[in-house]
């Protein structure tokens, strides 16, 4: 494992609005990727993501919250008993089964970003769009306390 790797799992339905902001995260961070930090998106966490986030030294997931405000709010994840509907699973649940299967769970955080409006469509309204910018702030901040672990 290479010193201050971290994975990076933006999660949400694009086709319910606001519900997808975390894939406009994925995308901003994509433009400019932090050295050794790897972004994925997704519609949910799955148990496959295992051997990647034990692998990590930092997981974050970014993840959208139904409210307006405020913009971005971050909380410290834990290994914990699995949440679970179908191939997903919650964060907790995914740190747990890393731990369990591969012996290692990294630090992790939930990146929670607003998404006051999840109806059918796959446009962001404005206050998710400009939390998407500052959810990616966020994150490369994140990222640059790591490295500087």
């Amino acid at each position: 494992m290479s010193a201050n790797t971290a994975l990076i799992i933006c999660i949400g339905n694009v086709a319910r609005g606001d519900d997808g902001v975390a894939h406009a995260v994925a995308a901003i961070l994509g433009e400019h990727p932090a050295d050794g930090a790897r972004v994925l998106a997704a519609t949910g966490l799955d148990v496959a993501h295992a051997a990647e986030v034990a692998s990590a030294d930092l997981l974050v997931v970014v993840d959208a919250v139904r409210r307006a405000t405020p913009a971005v709010e971050v909380s410290p994840l834990a290994p914990g008993t699995a949440a679970h509907s179908g191939h997903a699973i919650d964060a907790p649940g995914l740190l747990a089964v890393a731990s369990a299967l591969y012996g290692a769970a990294p630090e992790a955080v939930l990146v929670a970003v607003a998404a006051p409006e999840m109806g059918h469509t796959e446009e962001l309204s404005a206050i998710a769009s400009a939390a998407a910018s500052e959810a990616a702030d966020t994150v490369r901040s994140l990222l640059e306390q790591q490295a500087g672990r």
